[in-house]
């Protein structure tokens, strides 16, 4: 049977020995560059690969195309993956014929995920184990093959745990393999309700809280003792390396973190207290307790905690730059921000009607002013802010037709400044790509990691638009990986709301699709439905959006630096002729109806009429919100009818407000009608 092996770590190493004691026939092994910055503390797969004479690879992406071609070529009956580390998408998976089979530490559904054996540790659990199962697109969901339990004793470490995991896999690969091999192996659905997932752990994540408990701050310490990178506190800016603790009883009534004793070294914590038995500055050499506590000059009632500076700097408020503060993104999301504490929010925009209610709110800075000539001003901000948005851009479709050389120097170039000042004084941006860069890409959802970007011939200037997004964000994604920019992008999908235009700017065709055809009842001028409107959308109220927005700039745990995050409600999905129908509907029940005319129903126009001869569209555009989720737990939730009410009563409260639909005489259109009628 011949196979190709997926693997890494001792654990790797361990399936290609049981695979060829099997006689299965290894055709190639793919494994991963070793990190220069991790402890490399256990086997090499590449070097074991090497001496049994098997072809080995370490490709950057297994999923690559050229990766995909080759393992066809081998024509392998499975494919076994051991600790291999990156995830392995469908085209890989399709391609044994018996499936492809991965070994994980822990009793699956338990555990998902990376790091299973520092998790269990961390979370105190007395039983784990190793499970061999069916792979699928979804993380470690596939059906059980096999599954061995290893019971936890109170003093494991990650490293003595691992090493039962290596015994017990051992055991239960010499006895599967060969039902494997004979096509007798059972194959048991997980229970997904009883499925827990964890990610990956990160050295930053061994920083000790003494608010847990004594036992709580043991088990963080085992979890990543050596040869890990191990759990860490400060004692001011002193970094300090804690590697073995005993939990001990209640501390005397004195705040965590506290130190009661030093001989022997003695922690307070949240409940109980903790003896250090080793530990060291992180420039110093271990030590026990003891010894380090007299190194170090450590006195009782001294203090472990965060590192003073970086707890000043989380607890001070972070300042964000919005360029466009006024559009209906920035007043929204301004609107957020202040009403948190926790921002100090600087501004920039050509007007400030739709924040107003903010120019006088004491975490509110505004400048009014044009980005393309305040410069100065733009550059000292950016300089002086924490994270900044420039949410500045002609975003309208017939802008794009009419005015494509005026789009391209307001959103790329000037853009481009604000981006590259990001660069130069090391500042995180966040910055608004669009739907539109999938242009009529053919997928069903449009994913941020896998769906190709396509747009239209040269000659449809409607295109010029998202093709600056696009190449913006490419700019953006090389900053990141080549001058360690800071950024997230985020793609809105659709957003509706208060604030959304104006009807001023409907008139002249400088709106999104839902004012303008709010201004089409407001005028009692037909609706006029581009194509026929059978163009379908999913729409999302801006409250939904701008939460999801708003966890972005809070970025916790870092999680969406470097990342695309699509903002959009899949299940909203609505043509423009629906969208209108349930506006008519809306507007007829609306008690500001009598102070508008009849509807004069709906018209269909063709797109190069309406727009212009650069005009192109599609029909769909839904959003995976995969990595909304993934990085900052978030999912729409507001109906799509109750966000097109909120809309259409804010433009109609703004038409009656303004006055933009009154006579001289100071008449309503209904009223201006009906003196016509009566004279």
């Amino acid at each position: 049977m011949k196979v190709v092996v997926l693997g890494y770590h001792s654990i790797g190493c361990v399936g290609i020995e049981a695979l060829l004691a099997n006689d299965f026939e290894i055709a190639a092994v793919f494994t991963h560059v070793d990190d220069a910055h991790e402890n490399i503390w256990f086997d090499s797969v590449a070097e074991l690969a090497a001496e049994k004479g098997i072809p080995v690879y370490a490709p950057e992406d297994i999923n690559h195309p050229v990766w995909e071609k080759r393992i066809r070529e081998m024509e392998p009956d499975l494919i076994f993956s051991f600790y291999y580390r990156n995830m392995v998408k469908s085209q890989i998976l399709d391609i044994p014929k018996f499936g492809c089979i991965n070994l994980h530490g822990s009793l699956l559904p338990a555990y998902r995920g990376r790091s299973p054996i520092n998790w269990v540790l961390v979370n105190g659990e007395t039983e784990t184990g190793v499970t061999l199962h069916y792979m699928t697109p979804s993380a470690d969901a596939g059906d059980i093959i096999a599954q061995r339990s290893i019971a936890i004793s109170y003093f494991d470490t990650a490293k003595t745990l691992f090493q039962r995991t290596i015994t017990e896999a051992t055991g239960m690969l010499a006895d599967t393999l060969p039902l494997i091999k004979d096509g007798s192996a059972p194959s048991v659905a997980q229970d997904n309700s009883k499925a827990s997932y964890y990610g990956g752990r990160r050295p930053k994540d061994g920083e000790i809280d003494w608010t847990r408990s004594a036992e709580e701050v043991r088990n963080l310490v085992r979890a990543v003792t050596k040869p890990y990178p191990g759990a860490f506190t400060y004692i001011s800016d002193r970094k300090t390396l804690i590697w073995q603790v005993t939990a001990k009883g209640d501390a005397p009534g004195v705040a965590p973190g506290t130190i009661i004793s030093v001989d022997p070294l003695t922690v307070a914590c949240g409940s109980g207290s903790v003896r250090v038995e080793s530990a060291q500055l992180e420039t110093g050499v271990i030590c026990s307790g003891r010894q380090f506590a007299k190194d170090a000059l450590l006195q009782p009632n001294m203090k472990f905690g965060p590192h003073l500076i970086a707890k000043f700097q989380a607890e001070r408020k972070k300042s964000v730059l919005i360029l466009g503060v006024n559009g209906f993104i920035g007043s929204h999301l301004s609107d957020k921000l202040t009403a948190s504490g926790k921002y100090d929010v600087y501004g920039l925009d050509l007007n400030s009607n739709y924040i107003q209610h903010l120019l006088h709110h004491p975490n509110f800075h505004f400048r009014e002013g044009d980005i393309s000539i305040h410069n100065e001003w733009t550059e000292y901000h950016i300089r002086k802010c924490d994270v900044v948005l420039p949410l500045v851009a002609i975003a309208t479709p017939m802008e794009y037709a009419r005015n494509p050389l005026g789009v391209f120097s307001l959103d790329f170039e000037e853009n481009l400044r604000t981006i590259r000042a990001c660069v130069k004084y090391g500042k995180r941006i966040i910055f608004p790509s669009t739907s539109e860069v999938y242009g009529m890409c053919p997928d069903e959802n449009f994913d941020e990691e896998s769906s190709t970007l396509v747009t239209g011939p040269i000659k449809n200037q409607r295109w010029i638009y998202s093709s600056i997004k696009q190449l913006l964000d490419r700019v953006i994604w090389a900053y990141g990986e080549k001058e360690n920019l800071k950024f997230t992008l985020f793609r809105p999908f659709n957003w509706i709301g208060p604030r959304l235009d104006t009807l001023m700017s409907a008139r002249v065709g400088s709106s999104r699709a839902i004012t303008q055809l709010i201004l089409n009842l407001c005028q009692g001028t037909p609706i006029q439905l581009v194509d026929g409107g059978e163009q379908k959308r999913s729409f999302i109220d801006v409250e939904d959006a701008i939460e999801a927005l708003y966890r972005i700039v809070e970025n916790k745990d870092g999680l969406c630096d470097g990342k695309i995050v699509n903002i959009g409600y899949p299940e909203n999905e609505a043509s423009i002729r629906e969208l209108a129908e349930i506006l008519t509907r809306k507007f007829d029940e609306h008690p500001l109806r009598s102070q508008f005319p009849p509807s004069a129903g709906c018209i269909d126009v063709e797109s190069s009429a309406f727009y212009g001869k650069g005009y192109q569209d599609m029909q769909r555009r839904v959003p995976s919100i995969r990595n909304a989720k993934r990085y900052i737990d978030w999912e729409p939730s507001i109906a799509f009818e109750v966000s097109i009410a909120k809309t259409l009563d804010f433009f109609l409260q703004q038409a009656v407000d303004s006055g933009l639909f009154r006579y001289e005489d100071n008449s309503s259109p209904v009223e201006a009608i009906a003196k016509r009628y009566a004279a």
